[in-house]
């Protein structure tokens, strides 16, 4: 709220448009109701705990600030980037990002809560986060691609603002690539939470694919004349896309390598030899025997 103001009296010089009278009248809703909540937790915080009210109330959060922090980052009228996700005003941006966060990971608990659902793998998770950080990258791409169109039909084959385009285009084919493999895993890991050896074989090969991808779309994306070499949304997407994937196929491996192991581990005596390790992993029809 205080970033809004001061970008709303020094930049601005109290001339608001109606996006930036949202960004000031948003972040008041948000403390009042935040102050409410407080106030209301120290009375009883059984009313809080329970879904209909802090629930609703979140939900309701929630709803208004993405509104905000689309105003914020995508807009012409935005006080904390400029047209193209360069950030300008550092509080207002970083603090923006922080308030999305802090508010999804309420709401996240409140709905836990209230659907009484049992925690998901960690996969699930892994595969859900690197859509959500794809998800930023491809929308960056396609705003700046949005914002500069008429720079990028007239520009010439070869010049410097046909390769920003360029690269703009290959950042959002391989960001919506990422969400479309990374949704596709999330699902086989929800209904299938512990697959075989020749399935993390299969996720393994696919994170590591997605890895190489990512490095290259970093190089072009975040280097000179691409459009994510100034720090922003692009910038930190294309670095946390590249982690992210790097994570994942890292903890594939380990798991497949570990998965494998606890398979044809046996214990054998002198003339008796038992069969595999019984592990979550461990196939249903799986022949008890072995030849020595």
């Amino acid at each position: 709220l205080v970033s809004a103001l001061d970008a709303a009296f020094h930049i601005s010089y109290g001339q608001l448009d109606l996006v930036q009278m949202y960004m000031v009248i948003c972040p008041c809703i948000f403390l009042t109701f935040c102050f409410m909540m407080f106030c209301l937790c120290v009375l009883d915080y059984k009313i809080v705990d329970t879904f209909y009210v802090g629930g609703t109330v979140s939900m309701f959060l929630m709803s208004i600030w993405v509104g905000n922090l689309i105003f914020t980052l995508h807009t012409a009228s935005s006080w904390a980037v400029n047209e193209i996700g360069e950030i300008e005003n550092a509080n207002l941006y970083y603090f923006t990002w922080a308030t999305t966060l802090n508010t999804g990971f309420l709401s996240s608990s409140y709905l836990k809560q209230a659907f009484d659902k049992k925690p998901k793998g960690l996969m699930v998770v892994l595969w859900l986060a690197f859509v959500k950080i794809c998800f930023v990258m491809f929308g960056s791409c396609i705003d700046i691609l949005v914002t500069i169109r008429e720079d990028c039909a007239a520009a010439e084959s070869g010049d410097d603002t046909n390769v920003f385009c360029k690269r703009t285009e290959i950042g959002a084919v391989i960001g919506i690539l990422g969400c479309a493999a990374g949704f596709f895993a999330a699902v086989f890991r929800f209904f299938y939470p512990a697959p075989s050896v020749k399935g993390l074989i299969g996720e393994s090969i696919m994170s590591s694919i997605l890895t190489i991808l990512f490095a290259l779309c970093l190089a072009m994306v975040t280097g000179i004349g691409g459009p994510g070499q100034a720090v922003g949304d692009l910038y930190y997407g294309s670095w946390l896309s590249f982690f992210s994937a790097l994570g994942i196929a890292s903890s594939l491996y380990a798991e497949a390598t570990k998965q494998k192991a606890l398979e044809t581990a046996l214990i054998c005596g002198d003339s008796v030899c038992e069969g595999p390790i019984a592990t979550p992993y461990s196939f249903i029809d799986s022949d008890p025997t072995c030849s020595r």
